[in-house]
């Protein structure tokens, strides 16, 4: 999956990868024009993840996306 296709389908996150001395680095994701409560936060939820590669981010967003979905506020 390319960065402007995981863009595209994560609408609510800010999607860019790292940078090193040999060329593209990891994968980050920071929630668009969200703030986290506690109680998010103490849930599991982050306000920036990372992976090692596109699919490791996909992961990683999904399981964002499964535990905001019990704090329907922020289900994006």
């Amino acid at each position: 999956m390319t960065l402007q296709e995981l863009a595209a389908c994560y609408s609510g996150w800010v999607i860019w990868r790292g940078a090193t001395d040999d060329g593209p680095g990891s994968w980050y994701a920071t929630r668009r024009g969200t703030a986290l409560s506690d109680t998010q936060i103490d849930a599991g939820m982050a306000q920036t993840v990372s992976g090692d590669d596109a699919a490791a981010l996909v992961t990683e967003l999904q399981r964002q996306h499964e535990i905001a979905s019990r704090f329907p506020e922020h289900a994006r």
